[in-house]
């Protein structure tokens, strides 16, 4: 169902297909919010048909408008958080989706439907797709719900106790893994020992969000197996 107010575009002038990390690596680290890479092993590139001149010659070459990137996931549990039948080459996290917001809205949930089709006929071995929406980032996970992944929630995440911390007279906000590597601790007492006048904030849980690619009983196994039940949407 569209939205009224929304911008949509004829998807029949774009495809995805399988790139490498050199084509779209810049990117994500000076366009994804994140600015920083994360481990892959397989990247689409997002691309609309015949609309860039070729630099050398006299021909129209298709321009790369976005790409999306899936990597084993990140989190050292991820996978038995999941389930405990599933092995770690069994499942794929969703680690960065990016569009030129000069494309308009409905590409987004176009090229995931058509990433989660290449992998469904060509790594059968996947059976669970995962991915993580960032409320302090002002996502809530609204494509993957348009995509018709599975919710749940918030509490399968990161804790609620780790903060994020910004050093006087900076503009940027640091991870508790980089004020570690920065300081040799990440807890809020013991930063606040060494840096009394540092600012910091309490880190909100990402909703995390998974898609069965494996067959419909295999689909019906795994749930019944799930260590966190599915949640109905809000």
């Amino acid at each position: 169902m569209k939205e009224e107010g929304k911008r949509y575009c004829d998807v029949s002038q774009y495809y995805i297909k399988p790139t490498n990390k050199d084509e779209v690596y810049d990117m994500i680290m000076n366009k994804h919010y994140a600015k920083r890479w994360a481990g892959s092993s397989l990247i689409f590139g997002i691309y609309e048909y015949g609309t860039t001149s070729h630099y050398f010659f006299d021909i129209v070459v298709d321009k790369l408008v976005g790409c999306i990137v899936y990597g084993s996931p990140v989190a050292r549990h991820g996978v038995k958080s999941i389930s405990e039948t599933l092995e770690f080459n069994q499942v794929l996290e969703l680690k960065r989706l990016w569009v030129d917001d000069s494309v308009k809205s409905n590409i987004e949930s176009y090229s995931i439907s058509q990433s989660i089709k290449y992998i469904k006929a060509n790594n059968p071995n996947i059976k669970v797709l995962i991915s993580y929406a960032d409320p302090m980032e002002n996502h809530l996970g609204m494509i993957y719900r348009a995509t018709n992944w599975q919710y749940q929630g918030n509490k399968v995440s990161n804790p609620g106790s780790m903060y994020q911390y910004k050093f006087k007279n900076t503009d940027n906000w640091l991870s508790p893994r980089a004020v570690n590597n920065k300081l040799g601790v990440c807890g809020l007492a013991d930063v606040l020992k060494i840096h009394p006048d540092i600012e910091y904030k309490l880190i909100e849980r990402k909703y995390r969000y998974i898609y069965f690619t494996c067959s419909k009983r295999e689909r019906k196994l795994l749930i019944r197996e799930l260590k966190h039940p599915l949640i109905a949407y809000d």
